[in-house]
């Protein structure tokens, strides 16, 4: 039987200072192909609170929950393009404790729900890095498959994909992922 562990669920201004502790690990920015977070956390928290209230157009940024209540990491889709009905997605499991544990493929398999569901887009794609084996076992079991190799900012990267048509077949086949509590795809509102 699969049991659902983890809930997507909207940032909320709470969520900063765990984010703020993850933005900062050398660890996990490395694993984001980003630097550790230099600045001040009041001004962290002012740049968050922003970011909360005008969040950008194409871009939904959604915490990843245990379904006890507990902040375990991050995912976001970002650079939405209604015109060519395709998003990119991103996600981070910054609480070590839950690494290697199968919470990474689950949210991402909501998250891929939540966009088939809830959205207009007809492909999810990512981009890891090409060194990040585990993750790129976790997107394949996911369902995506590399579909491209990029190098930018001085990495190289595999760009995975996935479109609506293998991700409905795979539906058919292994059965729909956990659901969130208000059905197929859904998160809460804020």
């Amino acid at each position: 039987m699969n049991q659902r562990r983890t809930r997507l669920r909207p940032k909320r201004l709470e969520d900063a200072a765990q984010d703020y502790a993850w933005a900062r690990d050398p660890e996990l920015c490395e694993l984001e192909a980003t630097f550790p977070v230099s600045i001040p956390y009041a001004d962290y928290l002012r740049i968050y609170r922003l970011e909360l209230l005008h969040e950008p157009k194409g871009c939904q940024r959604l915490a990843i929950e245990t379904i006890q209540g507990e902040h375990i990491g991050n995912c976001m889709c970002y650079q939405m393009d209604e015109d060519k009905r395709e998003t990119e997605v991103g996600i981070l499991i910054g609480n070590r404790a839950y690494w290697d544990r199968g919470y990474g493929t689950e949210a991402m398999e909501l998250l891929l729900g939540h966009v088939f569901a809830q959205t207009p887009m007809e492909r999810v794609y990512l981009h890891t890095l090409s060194w990040n084996l585990r993750a790129q076992r976790c997107f394949a079991r996911c369902g995506f498959n590399p579909s491209a190799d990029e190098s930018r900012w001085g990495h190289r990267f595999v760009v995975m994909d996935i479109d609506r048509g293998r991700w409905q077949a795979r539906q058919e086949k292994t059965g729909p992922p956990p659901q969130g509590e208000g059905g197929p795809g859904s998160v809460p509102q804020a």
